[in-house]
Order: C-alpha cells, then sequence, then structure tokens
C-alpha cells in the first residue's frame, strides 16, 4: 500500500508545480504569445507533463478496482508506456536546430525510459513492473521541475563568442 501512497504525494507535487506555472504566467509583463519559443516550450512541457504524471499517478488507483495488483501495473505500465513513447516521439519529430539541447537530450533519454517501459511490461516480473512504473513517473516530475526552473529563471543557453571578438 506504501506505493500507492507515493503515488498519490506525486500527483499533489505535479499539481503543485502546474499550479505554481500560472503564477509565473500572472507575474509576466508579456502576455505568452509575445513569449519566445523556449518560455512557451518550458510552459507547455510544464502543464502537459504535470497531466501526464497526475493521470499515471492515479492510474494504478483506478486500474486496482477491476484488476488484481499484478493486472494493475501490468496493465498499468502497458498504458503508460505507449502513452509516453507517442508523446516523446511527437516531440522529437518537431524537434529544430533552435531547440535546446537540454529539451533534445530530455527527449532522447525519454524515449529510452519509454523503451525500457514497454520491454519491461513484456518480460518483467510484478515487481520490475512496479518499479519502472515508479521510475517513469519520478522521470516526468523531474521534467517538470526542470521546465518550472527553466521557466522560473528564463534559463538561456550561452551566447556564442564570436572568434574575431576576442582579439
Amino acid at each position: 500500500m506504501e506505493t500507492f501512497d507515493l503515488l498519490l504525494t506525486m500527483a499533489e507535487v505535479a499539481v503543485g508545480l502546474a499550479g505554481f506555472s500560472a503564477i509565473i504566467v500572472t507575474l509576466n509583463r508579456r502576455p505568452i504569445r509575445e513569449w519566445d519559443d523556449t518560455d512557451q516550450l518550458n510552459l507547455r512541457l510544464l502543464i502537459q507533463v504535470s497531466g501526464l504524471t497526475i493521470f499515471f499517478s492515479l492510474l494504478p488507483l483506478l486500474l486496482q478496482i477491476p484488476l488484481s495488483i499484478p493486472d494493475t501495473w501490468l496493465y498499468g505500465l502497458l498504458i503508460y508506456g505507449l502513452i509516453h513513447i507517442i508523446d516523446v516521439s511527437f516531440f522529437l519529430m518537431n524537434v529544430t536546430p533552435e531547440t535546446p539541447p537540454v529539451f533534445r537530450n530530455s527527449a532522447r533519454t525519454g524515449f529510452c525510459v519509454a523503451v525500457i517501459q514497454l520491454i519491461v511490461f513484456g518480460v518483467g516480473t510484478t515487481v520490475w513492473q512496479e518499479a519502472v512504473y515508479v521510475f517513469t513517473l519520478f522521470w516526468h516530475l523531474g521534467i517538470v521541475f526542470l521546465a518550472f526552473i527553466l521557466l522560473l529563471y528564463q534559463i538561456r543557453h550561452a551566447p556564442k563568442s564570436n572568434s574575431s571578438d576576442q582579439s
């Protein structure tokens, strides 16, 4: 039962981070449509991945009603893995050279996490399925936190130095 308590806590953290994004949007003097692409991407990731984290934190609790515990983790991991791989694939298809490296690297790593989810679904035991499910939720919470920090502090990659400027 401790895992289900952890899932509820993760959902609460995701709700909190998504709620703080509203404060950031409110405190910003410019309308969202005037934000640069990086800030819009941060906001989109923060809200979208928070929503996914909330949903998938609550899914095992809902699946537990009609299913046994092993089946809860089995089908939960399958659903989560498929949604995760589809979401990351769409993001990777829309990556441009202007996309900050932190997002490209996070998406590539997220794709690997999604593949691991599907592998463990196919060949893993219930313990492994539960562990990978919870690990993926932590992964998504990390992405939400990263997007929150990047949006809050408006962190940008350093400008490229021109060799002619140094002479």
